[in-house]
């Protein structure tokens, strides 16, 4: 039985229609239903504890985040009208860390008035303190009595998921008169490490810090090491101890 033109070209295009349909429904399945889950998915899937987060991923939802916690304060005098401020804050959270994190410095006066705030971003690495320091702060004739630190925003911490670099300081040496402390830093890695941020911090007999300074190495070469030093014009009187903390981008 010979089939018509007219039966033959509905054919044609019913065949073409179907292939398109069937090819368009693949496509939809594959891209829409059968992706494999990721972290940044928009979905909560596999392993995870909540959407994009815990699990096998590195965000880690806010519900089993800590909070950090602000150990001291302090503001010290570094000039006739400028103060630098440091603040000690502990990471609560093991080997996760937290990226441009916003804050707030405050210092007030005896009558605890605002002085002046000084706002910044900082990153928490994935270690257990980490000091927070903001130098040359302008405050006239105005007398300093008290100092305030607090994030102004509830940070996002990330499991780190490579090695922090390998890094250790060694021949620390402070003078009698606490003007200058010095030490080196060494990589002990087998790869470059860039932006190394460097904070020292002095301390009396009572453990309260009496001074503070910072500086970033801009590279650390592999298996190699770098002398640093701090000073501070005229000394700082009543310091018996030096702490110097090596924070490592992450």
């Amino acid at each position: 039985m010979r089939l018509s033109w007219s039966f033959r070209r509905k054919l044609l295009y019913t065949s073409v229609a179907t292939i398109i349909g069937v090819v368009v429904l693949w496509f939809m399945y594959n891209t829409l239903i059968a992706r494999a889950p990721t972290c940044f998915d928009g979905t909560w899937n596999a392993d995870e504890r909540y959407i994009d987060c815990g699990g096998s991923c590195a965000l880690i939802c806010a519900q089993d985040a800590r909070a950090p916690v602000v150990i001291w304060t302090r503001a010290f005098r570094s000039s006739e009208t400028t103060y630098t401020i440091a603040a000690y804050v502990e990471n609560r959270n093991g080997a996760a860390g937290a990226r441009d994190v916003q804050y707030s410095f405050q210092l007030f006066d005896d009558k605890n008035l605002l002085i002046v705030e000084r706002l910044g971003t900082t990153d928490l690495p994935p270690v257990e303190n980490t000091p927070v320091l903001e130098t040359s702060i302008e405050v006239g004739t105005r007398q300093v009595a008290r100092a305030l630190f607090a994030f102004t925003e509830t940070p996002r911490w990330e499991r780190n998921l490579k090695a922090l670099p390998q890094l250790r300081n060694t021949n620390q040496f402070i003078a009698a008169d606490a003007s200058r402390l010095s030490a080196t830093i060494t990589n002990d890695g087998i790869e470059d490490v860039r932006n190394t941020k460097v904070v020292a911090v002095l301390f009396d007999t009572s453990g309260i810090a009496r001074a503070a300074s910072q500086t970033t190495l801009s590279r650390i070469s592999k298996r190699s090491s770098q002398d640093i030093a701090f000073t501070w014009a005229g000394g700082v009187e009543g310091v018996v101890r030096a702490e110097i903390t090596v924070l490592p981008a992450f």
